[in-house]
């Protein structure tokens, strides 16, 4: 374990939603959409760029019958994208409250991988941080047991968990639509990118999705020039809080009980 800080270099608003608004898909986001220019314009923000784009994958999680990497901090998600030919992205991801405590979490892989440090911010206003390696591949490796997924993920072996099978949780595989929304803006520095996600069953895109959710996000370099981390402008800041607390106000639009996809996955919450 690395006893280093890191600079967040992403912060990522979560909220869950009522997924009974999303019947019929290009209805609801089209619904939903209108209600969130709204807010962002009654906040002080501006949209230069709306989007209809759609991506499809299919994702799960994997872990050990007794859930040992998630009760260790860590989440393996497998994405397998509609593409031809085939990608696959693995995920380990250790996620905590204490940014410190997730900063120092080892999530190297032996492959090329992208590391990230992100922070995730939940309703009503709780931050969570993610220290995630992701690795991009046309050939799906054997992640069967635990020593597999330790010879991709070396800090795994550190957890001293038996070589015992790993497999998808719960069986569960969710056919996921992400649809990029629009960028908006406070002030004329970054811009905040907007999308929803939604999980469904396998060949079932045209009934209820099982969970919907609403995310935006923005971004710094991570290697700025002289130097410089972690320096979010304020306005964005303030004004990506001040819609967030807003889009909370909007309670039909809400699952109040919903926490993360993640979670929904492992812990079916």
């Amino acid at each position: 374990m690395s006893t280093s800080n890191l600079p967040v270099t992403s912060r990522e608003y979560k909220l869950i939603l009522n997924a009974e608004r999303f019947k019929d898909r290009d209805q609801g986001v089209e619904m939903f959409l209108r209600l969130i220019e709204f807010l962002i314009k009654k906040e002080g923000g501006d949209i230069p760029e709306k989007q209809v784009k759609e991506e499809r994958r299919q994702t799960s999680y994997l872990d050990t019958s007794e859930l040992a990497l998630h009760q260790h901090g860590f989440s393996l998600r497998l994405r397998e994208e509609t593409k031809t030919p085939a990608e696959f992205q693995i995920n380990l991801k250790y996620r905590a409250a204490d940014r410190y405590t997730s900063a120092a979490q080892d999530v190297s892989s032996t492959q090329d991988a992208t590391t990230k440090f992100e922070e995730d911010v939940l309703p009503p206003f709780v931050s969570k941080f993610s220290h995630s390696s992701s690795i991009k591949t046309g050939n799906l490796p054997e992640l069967g047991r635990i020593s597999k997924v330790a010879a991709l993920f070396p800090a795994v072996r550190g957890l001293n968990i038996p070589d015992v099978p790993v497999k998808t949780i719960n069986d569960f595989k969710a056919f996921e639509v992400v649809r990029k929304l629009c960028k908006f803006k406070f002030g004329d520095t970054l811009a905040i990118k907007a999308s929803l996600s939604f999980w469904y069953l396998t060949k079932k895109e045209d009934e209820w999705p099982l969970v919907a959710e609403f995310s935006f996000d923005y971004d710094v370099d991570q290697e700025p020039e002289g130097g410089r981390l972690e320096e979010f402008p304020a306005e964005v800041v303030s004004g990506a809080n001040r819609f967030f607390r807003a889009l909370q106000t909007q309670t039909g639009w809400l699952n109040l009980s919903g926490t993360t996809k993640t979670a929904f996955a492992i812990e079916g919450l």
